[in-house]
């Protein structure tokens, strides 16, 4: 009945807004990964529910135009905030947590690429190290992993190192080649490719567990692998939080604007707010509020539709699971 209530309220309070509130996603994750290719957004892993070292290995489609959804083979195994990636029209996906038995959740190194064309999932080299909650871009030959950090034994043990390492991997020799470190470590990251460069939005610069507390992150950062040169932009947000809805994605990239939307602020609430980060102004820019405060979703942009799956709305805890998928046409 809980859910029922807060999927009407959702509906009540988009009526007014430039979001729209779409079909349910059929099975509720939030953690998970998201890429967006052949015109539909792909829901990969994730939590289900409230059970954060309980990952699933479900792969959920969704086809805004249609708005429906439709599973395909599932991920080889069970993982939460991996890195993925679209590049010559397969997904890769790297990283991610895991349930490792008697540890809780444990950052992987597997790699895997799916081939829409037969519905496979099939291994591919592994990382040079465990990691999890940082970012992948493909642009050109190759796709490139930063940011994130290394988790062993869940939450008791807590993150072990936090990463600003940075790797190139080529998926026709399916090697990696270390490249130049981030300015900053960052985690719960909003990115994707521009104009041959790569731009990230770190929700905070520390995980909790290792920390004890999240340190938010500011401004955003530009990699360009012509130069191998990173850049910090020292460039202040419309808000500073974690668990954005935009996170985990393999581009949230549309006509030069990376989008940042809803998220956990300060005093751990959940937030209404949405951004973009103007990459050819270099500032952020407050976009419109999402209808309901809502965290710890994916999605991606399809013609130029953003569609955000899975997550919470306010509640106690984690929240209520957001059930209905909502949609913003990001070119209006």
């Amino acid at each position: 009945m809980q859910v029922i209530i807060a999927s009407l309220i959702i509906v009540f309070c988009a009526a007014a807004s430039d979001w729209k509130v779409r079909s349910d996603i059929p099975y509720h994750v939030y953690g998970h990964a998201a890429a967006a290719m052949d015109g539909k957004i792909h829901i990969l892993g994730g939590c289900h529910t409230e059970n954060w070292e309980k990952p699933t290995a479900a792969h959920q489609v969704y086809d805004p135009v249609h708005d429906s959804w439709g599973k395909k083979e599932d991920l080889p195994v069970a993982v939460a905030w991996s890195m993925p990636a679209v590049w010559n029209g397969r997904i890769y996906l790297f990283g991610g947590g895991y349930n490792k038995p008697g540890l809780g959740i444990t950052s992987s190194s597997d790699a895997w690429v799916y081939d829409p064309q037969v519905d496979k999932w099939q291994p591919v080299r592994g990382l040079p190290e465990p990691r999890m909650n940082g970012f992948a871009a493909a642009d050109g030959n190759y796709i490139y992993i930063s940011l994130g950090y290394d988790r062993r034994g869940g939450a008791d043990d807590g993150v072990k190192e936090e990463f600003r390492s940075t790797y190139r991997y080529d998926p026709n020799a399916d090697a990696y080649t270390r490249l130049a470190d981030a300015p900053e470590p960052g985690c719960y990251v909003a990115s994707g490719t521009y104009k041959r460069k790569i731009y990230a939005v770190p929700g905070s610069n520390r995980e909790y567990g290792f920390h004890q507390d999240y340190v938010w992150a500011d401004g955003a950062l530009v990699y360009d692998p012509g130069t191998n040169h990173w850049e910090k932009i020292n460039t202040p947000r419309v808000a500073k939080r974690v668990f954005f809805l935009t996170q985990c994605s393999a581009s949230v990239i549309a006509d030069g604007k990376l989008w940042v939307v809803g998220g956990m602020g300060d005093m751990r609430t959940k937030t209404t707010k949405t951004e973009y980060f103007d990459i050819e102004k270099r500032v952020f820019v407050p976009g419109p509020d999402i209808a309901f405060a809502r965290c710890c979703g994916g999605g991606g942009i399809v013609g130029g539709i953003l569609a955000i799956a899975g997550g919470f709305v306010d509640g106690k805890g984690l929240g209520t699971p957001a059930l209905p998928t909502w949609t913003f046409d990001t070119r209006q």
